[in-house]
C-alpha cells in the first residue's frame, strides 16, 4: 500500500505555539467505504496541509528555524511525498503553488550550472529578470540563493510577491531554454524539440504562479478550484 499524505506539525515552539514536523500517515485513513480511498478526501486533506504550511511560516510567532525548515521541507519529507500530495492538484491552489515552487527549487539544485546558463541566455526578458532578483550574471550558487529567497518569501514575506518572483524566475529560464533550442535546432533537432517543450511547460508554470498570486490577493485561492475536485 502506498504510504500517505497527511502531515502533522511538530517543529519548535514560540509563545506557547507548537510547530510540528511533517509526519506521514497512511492513506488508509481516507478510506470511507469498501470502494477504497475517496479522492475528494485526499484532495481536501492535501490542500489543507499546504495552506497550513503557509500559515505556519506566516505566523508572527514562527521563528527563523521554522521558516528554514519549511524552505527545506523536501529534505524532510521527500519530493515523492510532495508529488503524491500536490503534483496533480489544480494549479491555482495552495498545493499547486507549493508544488511548482518546490519543483523549481529541486531542479535548480539538481542541475544548477545548466539552469544558470539558461538564465543568462534569458537576459533579454529584462522585466522578469528584475522581478526574479538574481545576481548578474548569475552562477549556479546565485540561483540556489535566489530560489531560497523566493521560498523564504512564501513563508516569511508577502505570499503573492513570492509567487510572482517564482513565476518571473521560471519565465526567464524558459526564455533561455527557447534561445538554446533555437541555437541547436539545425544540428540536433530532436534535442531542440525536447528543450522547446520544456520551455513551454516552464512558461505555463510561470503563468500559473502568477495566477495563484492574483487569486490570493483577491481572497479566492482557497476556493478557486472547489468545483474541480476529483470525484472518482
Amino acid at each position: 500500500m502506498t504510504q500517505g499524505v497527511r502531515l502533522s506539525f511538530q517543529r519548535g515552539s514560540s509563545a506557547g505555539i507548537q510547530y510540528h514536523r511533517p509526519k506521514l500517515m497512511p492513506l488508509e485513513d481516507f478510506e470511507h467505504h469498501s470502494g477504497g480511498i475517496d479522492p475528494a478526501e485526499v484532495f481536501s486533506a492535501a490542500q489543507i496541509i499546504a495552506a497550513k504550511l503557509v500559515a505556519t511560516g506566516q505566523d508572527p510567532d514562527a521563528d527563523d528555524a521554522t521558516v528554514d525548515w519549511l524552505v527545506d521541507l523536501v529534505d524532510d519529507v521527500g519530493l515523492d511525498t510532495m508529488a503524491r500530495m500536490w503534483a496533480n492538484a489544480p494549479a491555482v491552489t495552495y498545493g499547486g503553488a507549493l508544488w511548482r515552487l518546490y519543483a523549481l527549487q529541486q531542479a535548480t539544485q539538481r542541475d544548477g550550472d545548466r539552469w544558470a546558463a539558461w538564465y543568462r541566455a534569458g537576459y533579454e526578458a529584462y522585466v522578469s529578470r528584475v522581478i526574479a532578483g538574481a545576481a548578474e550574471p548569475p552562477q549556479a550558487k546565485d540561483l540556489q540563493t535566489l530560489i531560497t529567497k523566493i521560498l523564504t518569501g512564501v513563508y516569511a514575506g508577502d505570499f503573492a510577491i513570492a509567487l510572482e518572483r517564482g513565476g518571473a524566475y521560471a519565465r526567464v529560464i524558459a526564455a533561455g531554454q527557447h534561445q538554446h533550442a533555437e541555437q541547436i535546432e539545425d544540428h540536433h533537432p530532436a534535442a531542440a524539440a525536447a528543450l522547446e517543450q520544456r520551455s513551454t511547460k516552464l512558461q505555463r508554470t510561470a503563468t500559473e504562479l502568477e495566477l495563484c498570486a492574483a487569486a490570493w490577493r483577491q481572497g479566492r485561492l482557497e476556493t478557486e478550484s472547489a468545483e474541480r475536485r476529483p470525484t472518482n
